[in-house]
């Protein structure tokens, strides 16, 4: 079974219906669950058209970023595909979607809008996206607040609370170096590849570090692989960076974030058709079947199952 820690199957624009022929390929690729993130900034920010990478171009209204939000997670409600709110209910036979938020701009200071996403059933929460937010910095833009703010530390806690998984995907370092003396739980980064040094792709400000990398391993978490910056090398580069991430991090500390169909992944990966072929290169590397279970399912729910009890324990 294939679990993909990091998508927005069938719903890549800010409105409109779900693409259900983009869901329906998940049962015949083996795909068990998909992670759809709901993108809070997503009419606050545009590609760069000389750099080609996204950047915010002007601040959200009032409860612009919670609509936008709640109109993606209505979507995905809508979309006819099964809703998994636990780990136990992700079924290779059953394929499920898990609720999932990209940017914690819908907060506006609130806290309380957590416990309204649990109970909504969204399970993963990154901190922050393409804007600097009230939690924390960015990769992305030069810093402001230094790393995670207090209100951050309160939301990773308040997270923990609530069984949240939370994803420091797009988060500077030193927002993450405040996540690890936060959280009580695993956490994770759904989409990044490693720095690789001489190549030409290899400093890309939304690649890790190997501090960065080290605190999300030390926390028990997990780095998805990820396409959408492989403009070049697609789904093979997607392949060569989920072994260097192995190499790098150990076998319990990698998974698959594709962020589906996003940049490269619009003509490479656009459903999940060739998700196959990613479980088949680790079979073809010479890792064992318990192994290839690992990258492709078992390790991101593995921590699902950490947070989650981490709930159940207050």
């Amino acid at each position: 079974m294939i679990i993909d820690m990091h998508t927005h199957a069938g719903r890549p624009r800010r409105t409109g219906a779900v693409d259900r022929s983009v869901l329906a390929t998940m049962q015949r690729a083996g795909v068990g669950a998909a992670v759809v993130s709901a993108i809070g900034d997503i009419v606050m920010i545009r590609r760069d058209p000389a750099t080609r990478r996204l950047e915010k171009f002007r601040d959200p209204n009032p409860g612009e970023c919670l609509e936008s939000v709640e109109s993606y997670l209505t979507s995905f409600e809508d979309s006819g595909t099964r809703i998994a709110r636990e780990p136990d209910e992700i079924r290779a036979d059953d394929p499920a979607l898990v609720l999932a938020i990209e940017g914690c701009d819908f907060l506006e200071g609130d806290l309380d809008r957590l416990d309204a996403m649990e109970r909504r059933g969204v399970r993963s929460i990154q901190l922050v996206h393409y804007l600097v937010n009230e939690t924390g910095d960015i990769q992305t833009a030069p810093p402001v607040h230094g790393g995670l703010t207090p209100l951050g530390a309160q939301a990773v806690r308040r997270m923990n609370d609530l069984g949240i998984i939370v994803d420091v995907a797009h988060c500077s370092e030193d927002t993450v170096r405040g996540v690890a003396q936060a959280a009580r739980a695993p956490f994770i980064c759904s989409h990044a590849n490693l720095k690789e040094p001489g190549h030409p792709l290899g400093d890309h400000p939304r690649f890790l570090g190997p501090d960065y990398a080290r605190m999300v391993v030390e926390s028990g978490g997990v780095v998805g692989a990820w396409i959408a910056v492989l403009n070049e090398e697609k789904l093979p580069g997607l392949i060569r960076h989920m072994f260097r991430l192995i190499d790098a991090l150990g076998i319990d500390h990698v998974g698959i974030g594709t962020d589906l169909p996003a940049g490269a992944a619009a003509t490479e990966m656009p459903d999940f058709s060739k998700h196959p072929q990613l479980e088949a290169a680790l079979r073809d590397r010479g890792l064992t079947a318990a192994e290839v279970e690992k990258v492709c399912s078992g390790n991101w729910l593995r921590v699902f199952r950490a947070v989650r009890a981490e709930r159940a324990g207050r």
